[in-house]
């Protein structure tokens, strides 16, 4: 799966530094939605300077190479994962707001349309909060 990842930030033509490589491999250890603070946290044992605003950064073009997905929880924070879908598909998020497991969905018929109201669509995101089975 890592090497997923790295040939996914080749094709962006993006640098395979360290500390990169380190944050792919700390996603991959966790297995969870983080915040930027706990990647920071987890990459300090590796690294001596390490600031938030690259780890920012670096999520952030994690984000559009496709290999993290950014959510926000219940709590409103911002939170980073693995993006689980094969290809790049387009899909959207279901976030447990009790334990804040996060699920996966896609329905391309959602958003067929080109115009909403005049505005020529461009773009969307959409994430839906509910309680996963283990919750209910």
């Amino acid at each position: 799966m890592k090497e997923l990842y790295l040939t996914m930030l080749r094709k962006k033509k993006l640098k395979l530094t360290p500390r990169r490589k380190a944050i792919i491999d700390f996603f991959l250890s966790k297995e969870r939605f983080l915040t930027p603070e706990t990647v920071r946290n987890g990459l300090k044992k590796k690294f001596k300077h390490v600031g938030l605003p690259s780890i920012y950064r670096n999520l952030e073009s994690f984000v559009k190479c496709g290999i993290l997905t950014k959510i926000q929880r219940p709590d409103r924070k911002l939170y980073y994962g693995l993006c689980k879908a094969k290809n790049s598909q387009h899909h959207h998020h279901i976030i447990c707001i009790k334990c804040g497991k996060v699920g996966e969905f896609s329905n391309r018929n959602l958003f067929k349309q080109k115009t909403i109201n005049g505005f020529k669509i461009l773009s969307h995101s959409l994430q839906l909060e509910g309680l996963c089975p283990n919750c209910q």
